[in-house]
């Protein structure tokens, strides 16, 4: 009687596994191949920025934090919002934050957001509202085809609220919010 390596045996169970599109290592293979993309993103970005930045991938979206200075942008789906980000920026219950921008002084700061079902009118009083509520001034208004730029000030804060509106492909309403802060000198 003639023995079979187990080797063998093993070695071929893994190659008709393999072939058949069932490969174990497949998601082993994915992890490795992302830890070296962020890997070579982070060298990159620190060839650029002259010091270390830590990429982030799990959540969907990418962060990239600069830990010496603290200077923080998520871009992606649904990212993340940047510890110590501003408390005054208002953000529309639903939104999807698609960036968020910190500066390492803390004193500018932006966010973009999406927001689904609502019209771009609709938005704009919320975040007017918002703004006055939260003690700032209305600067200026414009409305260019129902598209909306709004500067608000409040001491030495002055915001930016950037509001366009569409319809997408299947007919719902689209919005896209953009606000910027920036915090200048006494």
């Amino acid at each position: 009687m003639k023995h079979t390596s187990p080797l063998l045996v093993a070695s071929l169970v893994a190659v008709s596994v393999m072939g058949l599109g069932c490969n174990p290592f497949a998601s082993v293979q994915e992890k490795i191949n992302k830890k070296i993309g962020v890997t070579v993103a982070e060298k990159i970005l620190e060839a650029g920025a002259g010091g270390k930045i830590d990429v982030d991938v799990e959540s969907g979206g990418v962060v990239f934090k600069d830990p010496k200075t603290g200077e923080a942008i998520s871009l992606g789906t649904n990212v993340k919002i940047p510890s110590g980000f501003p408390t005054d920026i208002p953000i529309y219950s639903g939104a999807i934050p698609s960036t968020a921008v910190l500066t390492q002084d803390g004193k500018r700061a932006a966010l973009v957001v999406t927001v689904f079902d609502a019209e771009s009118s609709q938005l704009t009083e919320w975040y007017n509202s918002q703004l006055i509520a939260n003690g700032y001034e209305r600067k200026s208004e414009t409305d260019i085809t129902k598209t909306f730029f709004n500067k608000y000030v409040k001491g030495n804060v002055k915001m930016s609220v950037i509001i366009a509106g569409q319809k997408d492909k299947s007919g719902r309403q689209v919005a896209t919010i953009q606000i910027n802060r920036e915090e200048t000198a006494k």
